[in-house]
């Protein structure tokens, strides 16, 4: 090996032996407080271990996602009520509502709900304006 390479490789070395100073964990000069980090930062070469605080309580966060998730459905079954209503009174006017109310639904959350409401009240209002004054019409 040439002289540069000779120089760059006792440069890596002595870089080497600083980082493994800097990174033992358990009894040496950079306890972590919180071990619980990410394991990318363990394949990462060269990069430092960051030690974050994890203060925030991870229960309030799901509570958040619990409420938005109750609230999609709810109004899934708001929306599929009104659908099913649609089928005996005011079709035109609870099946609008009940295909704009389960689509609503469905973008927040309340897939099955959702898609279930917009189904019935699409087609009860399709049943009311095309196929009732046929009905009428032939008869």
């Amino acid at each position: 090996m040439g002289k540069y390479e000779d120089d760059y490789k006792a440069l890596l070395d002595e870089r080497d032996r600083r980082e493994r100073g800097r990174r033992s964990v358990a009894g040496g000069t950079n306890d972590l407080d919180n071990v619980n980090e990410e394991m990318g930062a363990d394949f990462a070469v060269g990069s430092p271990v960051a030690n974050v605080d994890r203060t925030e309580d991870r229960h309030v966060e799901r509570a958040e996602r619990a409420d938005t998730e109750t609230g999609g459905n709810t109004l899934g079954w708001v929306s599929l009520v009104f659908a099913v209503v649609s089928w005996f009174i005011w079709p035109v006017l609870l099946g609008a509502t009940a295909a704009v109310l389960g689509y609503i639904a469905y973008r927040q959350g309340s897939r099955g709900l959702g898609g279930w409401a917009m189904a019935l009240g699409i087609i009860a209002l399709a049943l009311n304006v095309i196929i009732v004054p046929l009905y009428y019409a032939i008869t």
